[in-house]
């Protein structure tokens, strides 16, 4: 059997998502308990380059659905990635040296973690059955074990490297833990069907959050769900009861167990003042922002590595994009996810979209925004999962609508006059009240 280039792209992509996301914290985790070696380093960064090796060899086949069915969208996102390039490119060219070289090592790298998660977030098939089953094993695998970790040793956080006596450094830090466990639950939640189902995913999501230890990531997620909860508590009584629930549920915890999780990191959140990270962030917000004062224009390309010596010395936000890219570039990192979210939410909020496709591009570019605003640098490579995540939800939209067009159109172009056109119409529009199996506007069965 021969696979046209669409349906490699599609396979690849869905191996690829389950490999950077759940696979990756399964992937450690038995690295860590010394199970397997560290075949493939880090995981993310190898695997990732195969894969834009990949996708390179593909883009041609996925160009033209791309362009003609996202065509502004998929432009300005690859505009970004090309002013991005060439930016970089030119300033080493000028200006040369060390720092530039570290800084547009850093951009590159950056940019094939763009590309790839773009074209993943693009072509995944998030209604296959067989990459929901995977998605649903892995997490409960990983919930089982931190469940396992927490009972048996007392313990309120996991962090892996502690697990390894030597070789440490090819185990992931919690914050790698965190991001490919915030896309898994995200995941998992657009694509249920039922309310208890998502009121579980969000209990047990919280707790898994929370023992992984990334404050960014674990708020974020109570955020999104919040949201979430309050969107669909607005079409449906038993939402509304969902989300009482839920609350109860989380408050009842930390209740129960106020006293072991007081001096946990999560909780420094009440009085960050006096946490040595926060006053370090605080510092590298206020030297990006004192970089971009001096040049509002232009910025400061590879600033954050000429003033703290080292490429981590960022500010964690946005403002790291307008400081390594200048204005233009600062605009189009913020303006591509602010499109995606504020589309998404048109979608789901006005045209009553409830297509999983719509679900994931909300929820996945809620949490970007969120955190690219208060807590994660332009290097941080999830928003562009989020970017393909609303081009997917496009195309499966104009899809659908030119599907309806042609089967509503005769042999000489006319249009046909069928029963329940109307319907058909809203349908085509992602809003029809039955496409989820229900006579009502209650989202049970996304």
């Amino acid at each position: 059997m021969v696979l046209s280039g669409d349906a490699l792209t599609k396979r690849a992509s869905a191996l690829g998502f389950f490999v950077l996301f759940p696979g990756f914290i399964l992937y450690h985790t038995l690295v860590a308990m010394g199970m397997i070696p560290a075949l493939l380093g880090g995981l993310f960064g190898v695997v990732s380059v195969m894969l834009f090796v990949v996708y390179c060899a593909l883009l041609s086949s996925q160009l033209h659905m791309l362009l003609s069915t996202t065509r502004g969208y998929a432009l300005l996102t690859f505009a970004f990635f090309a002013y991005v390039l060439l930016w970089a490119v030119a300033n080493y060219g000028l200006v040369g040296g060390g720092i530039m070289r570290a800084a547009l090592i850093q951009t590159i790298e950056t940019l094939v973690l763009w590309l790839v998660l773009f074209i993943m977030g693009y072509r995944v098939p998030l209604d296959s059955p067989r990459l929901a089953r995977a998605f649903w094993l892995a997490f409960a695998l990983i919930a089982g074990y931190l469940l396992f970790h927490v009972a048996t040793t007392g313990q309120w956080m996991f962090f892996a490297r502690r697990m390894v006596e030597e070789g440490g450094e090819n185990v992931s830090t919690y914050q790698g833990y965190a991001r490919s466990a915030l896309v898994l639950l995200v995941f998992l939640i657009a694509i249920s069907e039922r309310a208890v189902v998502r009121a579980g995913l969000i209990v047990l999501g919280a707790f898994v959050m929370f023992v992984l230890g990334a404050r960014s990531e674990l708020y974020a997620f109570l955020a999104l769900t919040l949201v979430l909860l309050l969107l669909w508590a607005g079409m449906s009584v038993k939402y509304m009861l969902t989300l009482l629930a839920v609350i109860a549920a989380l408050i009842a915890v930390v209740v129960s167990q106020f006293e072991a999780l007081a001096g946990s990191r999560q909780l420094q959140v009440l009085d960050l003042s006096g946490t040595s990270s926060w006053l370090a962030r605080q510092n590298l917000g206020q030297r990006a922002t004192e970089q971009i004062l001096a040049n509002p224009l232009l910025g400061r390309f590879g600033g954050h590595i000429s003033s703290a010596e080292l490429r981590g010395g960022y500010a964690h936000s946005m403002l790291s994009a307008w400081v390594n890219y200048g204005l233009l570039g600062f605009v189009l990192y913020l303006g591509l996810t602010a499109v995606a979210f504020l589309g998404s939410t048109y979608r789901l909020l006005f045209v009553g979209a409830r297509d999983a496709r719509w679900v994931f591009a909300f929820s996945i570019n809620f949490v970007c925004l969120l955190l690219i605003v208060l807590a994660k640098p332009v290097f941080w490579p999830l928003p562009a999962l989020g970017w393909g995540a609303f081009a997917n939800a496009l195309v499966a939209l104009r899809q659908r609508q030119s599907s309806y067009a042609t089967q509503q159109s005769g042999p000489a172009g006319t249009r046909r006059g069928v029963p329940g056109q109307h319907d058909a119409a809203r349908d085509s529009q992602g809003c029809n009240d039955n496409e989820s199996g229900t006579s009502d506007l209650r989202p049970s069965t996304l």
